[in-house]
């Protein structure tokens, strides 16, 4: 089966609980259609405080990075910095290319574009905040 995700890609997740967080494929399992993934706690794991063996052994939370399903993932174009659905196209060399449906730029992989994604997210969850105070203050003085 075709995957429109690569490997080192830096895709959305658009389904689960993790849905709109930014991670990176690090690799896939074609077989399970899973792809690995590296972001914001993803997947932890409650480690057992036992008798410590060495000095970096500790217990609690440890974050991990997890799986999650193919169709779940949804790449993010470096050009437009917006999660895009794939498309196909031949180049004047003769090789088949990954496009963005959005603006028509090849898609390759970029760390810094998932960076301004969570950047923006962050910034958009903060003015949702302020909204709801500044909603809560008006309703409480009348």
């Amino acid at each position: 089966m075709k995957f429109s995700v690569k490997n080192d890609d830096y895709v959305m997740i658009i389904a689960g609980k993790d849905k709109g967080k930014t991670a990176h494929v690090k690799s896939l399992d074609r077989i399970n259609h899973r792809a690995l993934i590296e972001g914001d706690a993803l997947k932890t794991r409650n480690i057992k405080a036992v008798k410590a063996r060495r000095a970096s052994d500790k217990g609690g939370r440890i974050e991990q990075p997890g799986t999650i399903d193919v169709s779940n993932l949804m790449p993010i174009c470096s050009q437009c910095e917006k999660p895009t659905r794939v498309g196909y196209r031949i180049d004047e060399e003769g090789d088949k290319v990954r496009v963005c449906k959005k603006c028509g730029s090849t898609l390759e992989a970029s760390k810094s574009t998932a960076r301004k994604m969570d950047r923006k997210a962050r910034i958009a969850a903060k003015k949702k905040e302020k909204e709801k105070r500044a909603e809560n203050a008006a309703n409480k003085e009348e």
